[in-house]
């Protein structure tokens, strides 16, 4: 099962709520974003993180020509 985690506030007028995505949940997993940098965590601890310029940053090894 999935979800999208929201915050809701109003609004600067304060005439309704604005709601802000705090993140995606995918089972075990969770995508968040912040400052421009996506970070993917499994357990509550980060795996991986992309930025902006495409950069990608993980704290294991990244296997090539592997097998799924």
């Amino acid at each position: 099962m999935s979800k999208i985690l929201v915050d809701v506030i109003a609004d600067a007028a304060d005439t309704g709520p604005v709601a802000f995505p705090l993140g995606i949940e995918f089972g075990g997993w969770k995508i968040t974003e912040s400052g421009g940098v996506l970070y993917f965590s499994s357990n509550d601890s980060n795996k991986m993180k992309l930025d902006a310029s495409g950069n990608l940053t993980v704290v294991g090894n990244v296997t090539a020509y592997g097998t799924v």
